[in-house]
C-alpha cells in the first residue's frame, strides 16, 4: 500500500490481535513481520495426502527434530541472525553480549514458540500499588527503590476482553478449580475484604472453551506433593485445543470453532458492548476449525505440526483470518529500524525497515502510513523507539522510555530424578510443558507458623514441568557442568525420570532497570542494540528466601509417588534437586519481558496513555508487553492479546465517532 491506515511492526500475541480487529473494522492494515513464515516456508514438510482412518490428516514427526530446531535455531524460529542484546547489572558496569534469551522471529513472532501457558491476571495485580499502601509496604518498597503503580484500567474493564482472548486462544482449564484454587488460598483470605475490588471480581463466569487437558505422571506426582503442604491445585490453563473426550473418536469431538466460542464469550459480556463487538461471530471469523492436540509433547520453544494449529497463537487465528482480506499486507522479512517523525506536527509518518529477504542485500524501504503501532517485544519496542524521532528517543521527551524494565524470574526449580528401574515412567511426550497449577506462592506470608500476623511478599505460580527431550539436559550439562562421556549420556536418560517445579516469579518494577541503546555494540547492518541493564532488588531476593523451602517440601514429601522396592535390595526414594542459580544471566533475564513502555495517566512517569498511546506522539500505540505497568506471577500472553482485542476496539470506536483518535 501507498498510505496504510495502520502500520503493525511485529506479528505476535498483540500485533497479530489488534491486526485482525482493525482489518475486520475496514481499515487499510500493513503487518511488517522481520523473520519469514515457518507455516510457508516448512509447509512441504507436512504430507497432507496421508490421512488415519478417521480421515483426519496426521500429525508429522519432522518437528520434533530435535537437533534442527532446538540447537541449530534456523532463523526462521529464533531472532533473525542479528540484534544480539547486551548485558549488564548496573549502570556503571560495562555491558558484554548477551545470548541467553529468546525472542521468536517469525509471522506470529513469541506466539508460535510460547509454552501455552494461558493464565487470566489476577484483579490484584491491577491494583498493586494501593494493596501495598493498604499493606504499610508502599513506604519500604520505594526505599528500595521499587515503583509499584496501579494499572489505569480495571480488571473488571478488562474482563471481557480476556473471555473473548480465551477464545482465540482456545484455552482448555476448568474455571471452578482454577476459582477454587486462588480463592481458598491463605493470603486471598487475608485480602478478599479490601475496598479496591469486589468478590466479583475473583469468580468469572465464563467457562474456558475447551476442558482441562489430562493429568500427566509428572502432574499427578507435583499435585500430590501440592495437596500434602495443604495446597489448592488446579489444571493449568492452557492455550491448546483438548479433545471433548477422549473416548469419543469422532472427528467433530476433535474440532474446535472458533466462531462458536466467540459467540458463547458475546453471551457473557457484561453492560453495552461496543459497536465491534456487535457483529456477529460469522461477520469477524471464518467458519475454520482448529484440531485438537495429539499431546506430543513438544510446545514450549518448538513449532507444533499439528494440523490445522491445535497450540493457540496468531499465525493459527488471527494472522490466518486477514492474511488474504485486500485491505491487509502482511509484508516478512521487514526489520523495522524507524518509526518516521514529523516534529511540526508531533506525529508519525510511517515505518523505515530494511528489506531483508535477502539478508546479505538488504534493501531499505518505508512504509507510510495514518498511524503507527509498536508490538515487537519490550525490549526491542523500546529500542526501536530510541532510534526513532527527537535526539534522545520518540516519546522519550521525560527518559521514561526504556525504565521500569521487569522479567520474569525463572531461577528457582526443583526437581526428582526416579531411579533408573523407572525409565520411561515420566516421559513428557504424553502433553505439553505443564501440567497443574498452585496459586498458594502467590503472596508468602515472612511467618510461617502464623501467616496471618507476618508481611505478605509477592511471589508467582507453581506449576509442574516435565523434561522433553534429551538434548534439552544434554545443553546444560556440557554447558553448565562441563560434564562429557559417560555423565553427558546420564543426563540425558533422566529426561524420563524427571520431575520438575518451576516457580515463575513475580518482577517489581524499578526505575534503574532499563533498557536502551548500547554506545559500543551494533548488529550486523550498523544498528545499535539493545542494552539491558536490570539487577535483583531486596523484594525478589526475599521471595527468593521464603519460596526455596516450599518448593524443596513439595517434591520431599514422603508417599508422593508409591515406589516399587525389591525386597532384596531396598532402596532409599528419591531425593528432590533444589536448582538456584540467582548469580547467572539466564535467571536474571526470563523469558518473559514487560513494562518498558508503561502506561499511565501521568506523562512524567509512564510512556503511554490508558489506550496505549505515547504521550508525546497521539498516532503511535505500544500494544506488547512494554505497556504492562507492574509484571504478574504468571505468563503474560492472554492479558496481552486481552489488552490489543481493547486498543482495537477503542480505535474502531473512536474512529467511528470521528473523533480522529488525537
Amino acid at each position: 500500500m501507498e498510505i496504510a491506515d495502520f502500520v503493525i511492526v511485529g506479528s505476535s500475541g498483540g500485533g497479530g490481535t489488534i491486526a485482525w480487529v482493525l482489518a475486520k473494522a475496514g481499515f487499510k492494515v500493513v503487518v511488517l513481520e522481520q523473520g519469514t513464515d515457518w507455516y510457508e516456508r516448512l509447509h512441504d514438510d507436512l504430507d497432507l495426502a496421508k490421512v488415519d482412518k478417521h480421515n483426519q490428516r496426521l500429525y508429522n514427526a519432522s518437528s520434533h527434530d530435535e537437533n534442527r530446531f532446538r540447537i541449530e535455531r534456523p532463523e526462521f524460529k529464533r531472532r533473525l541472525r542479528g540484534d544480539y542484546n547486551t548485558f549488564r547489572r548496573r549502570d556503571d558496569h560495562v555491558a558484554e553480549p548477551f545470548y541467553a534469551g529468546w525472542t521468536g522471529s517469525m509471522l506470529g513472532g513469541g506466539s508460535v514458540i510460547w509454552g501455552a501457558w494461558a493464565f487470566r491476571a489476577l484483579p490484584i495485580d491491577f491494583v498493586l500499588g494501593q494493596h501495598y499502601e493498604a499493606t504499610g509496604q508502599a513506604r519500604q518498597l520505594k526505599e528500595w527503590g521499587y515503583d509499584v503503580v496501579d494499572w489505569p484500567v480495571s480488571y473488571k474493564q478488562m474482563e471481557p476482553y480476556y473471555n473473548v482472548a480465551e477464545t482465540l486462544l482456545a484455552v482448555s482449564g476448568n474455571r471452578k478449580a482454577t476459582t477454587q484454587a486462588i480463592t481458598k488460598t491463605k493470603w486471598y483470605q487475608q485480602f478478599k475484604d479490601a475496598p479496591y475490588w469486589g468478590p466479583e471480581d475473583w469468580d468469572p463466569k465464563f467457562e474456558f472453551p475447551c476442558p482441562p487437558m489430562p493429568l500427566t505422571p509428572v502432574g499427578a506426582y507435583v499435585a500430590r506433593g501440592f495437596e500434602q503442604r495443604e495446597w489448592q491445585v488446579a489444571p493449568l490453563p492452557s492455550g491448546m485445543v483438548s479433545n471433548k473426550k477422549l473416548t469419543v473418536e469422532s472427528a467433530a469431538a476433535r474440532d474446535y470453532r472458533t466462531q462458536d466460542a466467540i459467540q458463547a464469550a458475546m453471551k457473557a459480556w457484561v453492560g453495552e458492548r461496543p459497536e465491534f463487538w456487535k457483529k456477529t461471530p460469522e461477520e469477524i471469523w471464518s467458519d475454520s476449525i482448529r484440531s485438537a492436540c495429539n499431546m506430543c509433547g513438544f510446545c514450549g520453544e518448538y513449532l507444533c505440526w499439528g494440523v490445522d494449529g491445535p497450540k493457540s497463537g496468531s499465525r493459527v487465528s488471527t494472522l490466518r483470518e486477514i492474511e488474504g482480506l485486500r485491505n491487509v499486507d502482511i509484508i516478512t522479512g521487514a526489520k523495522a529500524y524507524e518509526v518516521v517523525y514529523n516534529p511540526s506536527t508531533r506525529r508519525a509518518t510511517g515505518v523505515k525497515y530494511l528489506d531483508v529477504s535477502d539478508p546479505e542485500h538488504p534493501k531499505p524501504r518505508e512504509q507510510r502510513a495514518k498511524f503507527v503501532i509498536v508490538s515487537c517485544g519490550a525490549v526491542q519496542s523500546a529500542r526501536l523507539l530510541l532510534m526513532s524521532g527527537p535526539p534522545h528517543g520518540l516519546g522519550n521527551r521525560r527518559d521514561v522510555v526504556g525504565r521500569y524494565a521487569t522479567f520474569h524470574l525463572f531461577g528457582l526449580g526443583a526437581k526428582c530424578v526416579l531411579d533408573r528401574r523407572f525409565q520411561g515412567n515420566l516421559r513428557g511426550e504424553l502433553a505439553h510443558t505443564g501440567n497443574v497449577v498452585t496459586y498458594d506462592n502467590y503472596f508468602i506470608s515472612d511467618n510461617e507458623k502464623e501467616p496471618e500476623k507476618g508481611t505478605w511478599w509477592k511471589a508467582g505460580t507453581m506449576v509442574s514441568t516435565a523434561k522433553k527431550n534429551p538434548l534439552e539436559n544434554a545443553i546444560g550439562t556440557v554447558n553448565r557442568a562441563k560434564r562429557t562421556g559417560d555423565k553427558l549420556l546420564e543426563a540425558m536418560e533422566d529426561h524420563s525420570r524427571t520431575i520438575e517445579l518451576r516457580l515463575t516469579g513475580d518482577d517489581l518494577p524499578m526505575y534503574r532497570n532499563r533498557v536502551d541503546l548500547d554506545p559500543r555494540y551494533v548488529d550486523e547492518y550498523g544498528f545499535p542494540v539493545a542494552r539491558i541493564t536490570r539487577d535483583f532488588g531486596p523484594a525478589e531476593r526475599k521471595m527468593f528466601d521464603l519460596s526455596r523451602p516450599n518448593m524443596q517440601a513439595v517434591l520431599d514429601q514422603e508417599g508422593c509417588l508409591k515406589m516399587v522396592t525389591n525386597p532384596d535390595k531396598p532402596s532409599d526414594p528419591p531425593k528432590p534437586v533444589l536448582s538456584s542459580s540467582t548469580n547467572a544471566l539466564v535467571d536474571l533475564i526470563g523469558d518473559h519481558q514487560m513494562g518498558t513502555c508503561r502506561m499511565g495517566n501521568d506523562p512524567t512517569t509512564s510512556v503511554l496513555d490508558a489506550n496505549c498511546r505515547l504521550h508525546d506522539c497521539p498516532n503511535v500505540f505500544v500494544v506488547d508487553t512494554s505497556f504492562m505497568p507492574t509484571g504478574f506471577g504468571l505468563n503474560p500472553m492472554v492479558t496481552v492479546v486481552a489488552n490489543a482485542l481493547r486498543v482495537g476496539t477503542w480505535i474502531v470506536d473512536e474512529s467511528r465517532r470521528g473523533k480522529g483518535l488525537d
